[in-house]
């Protein structure tokens, strides 16, 4: 959700950018973002729409039951994984410390976070933890004709939302918006963008291999600031940097991500500290060429490296 409020603290001279950004968000939980840039005002020109922290997204899996091309998460090229229950429940209680439980949403996704076989037990954690954050799953919803009562009634309880992934497939999910409204559950659709042709819409974000890009003009022109990323105890700005690992392992590649790509949350000494540093460029911006996005229509993958490059 975008901010309802923004405030200008003062007019930034050259070499140095503040300015506080306070969202509201539907739980009523402002998170204020003050921080400073020394860098060329006119090279770094954030945008004032974007806020990283209004969402942290977690992989429950990395893996996935469909097989997109150029997918920004990497999962047609991942291995198999599960995240591990325990390191969820650690993870998020010193996330929670630090945040005071003021984030505004918790995106639980993949991969295909139905393959989970323990995706109930992440609910309570996370509700707990988090009292006042939307909680979503975000998946394509293939798998939700075999979910148990008991996932449908733990989506009731702990006021966990379904959205889904509209993909151009030959299932049915009509039937699942009705079984959710019959166990009480906030279902909806995410991901619709349409052609003229009536297709599926896919925007390709080409990776640069050899990192020649201009790394500020990189962030100023990225689309991918909002999907800050919590993973084995990092925070990473977005999904691009925290699975990259995916794509150097397939491809032999090594973009390189570096210790100022991302936040250690057992490290951060503060929350403003985390969020100053979560709203800045960061090395790895190098290798995205953000000017040079290319509209497609979906469709499955042959595991090139041109569907990322």
């Amino acid at each position: 959700m975008r901010s309802t409020h923004k405030e200008l603290i003062h007019e930034p001279e050259q070499g140095e950018f503040t300015y506080s950004l306070i969202h509201l968000s539907k739980t009523n939980l402002p998170i204020v973002l003050i921080f400073t840039y020394s860098y060329d005002v006119n090279a770094c020109a954030l945008p004032y729409n974007v806020l990283m922290l209004e969402k942290i997204d977690i992989h429950l899996v990395d893996h996935c039951n469909l097989n997109c091309k150029g997918c920004t998460h990497f999962s047609p090229l991942a291995e198999k994984f599960f995240l591990d229950i325990d390191e969820f429940e650690r993870d998020l209680t010193r996330f929670a410390e630090l945040s005071k439980g003021e984030v505004g949403s918790i995106f639980m996704l993949g991969g295909e976070p139905l393959l989970h076989p323990e995706i109930v037990d992440f609910f309570p954690i996370a509700r707990k933890l988090f009292p006042n954050t939307r909680l979503v799953i975000i998946s394509n919803g293939i798998l939700l004709s075999q979910m148990e009562e008991r996932f449908w009634k733990a989506c009731k309880r702990y006021n966990i939302q379904l959205w889904i992934s509209k993909y151009d497939l030959s299932v049915d999910l009509s039937p699942m918006a009705k079984k959710a409204a019959e166990y009480g559950v906030f279902y909806g659709y995410t991901s619709t963008a349409r052609t003229k042709q009536d297709e599926k819409f896919w925007t390709k974000c080409p990776l640069d291999v050899e990192g020649g890009q201009y790394w500020l003009n990189s962030y100023k022109h990225c689309t991918l600031k909002n999907c800050a990323t919590l993973k084995h105890g990092k925070l990473y700005p977005c999904c691009t940097i925290a699975h990259i690992e995916h794509f150097n392992k397939f491809f032999g590649k090594d973009l390189k991500v570096s210790d100022f790509d991302y936040v250690d949350i057992y490290k951060v000494e503060s929350w403003d500290t985390l969020l100053n540093v979560m709203q800045a460029p960061h090395p790895f911006c190098k290798y995205c060429k953000t000017t040079n996005y290319q509209a497609d229509v979906w469709g499955a993958s042959h595991k090139d490296i041109s569907e990322w490059t």
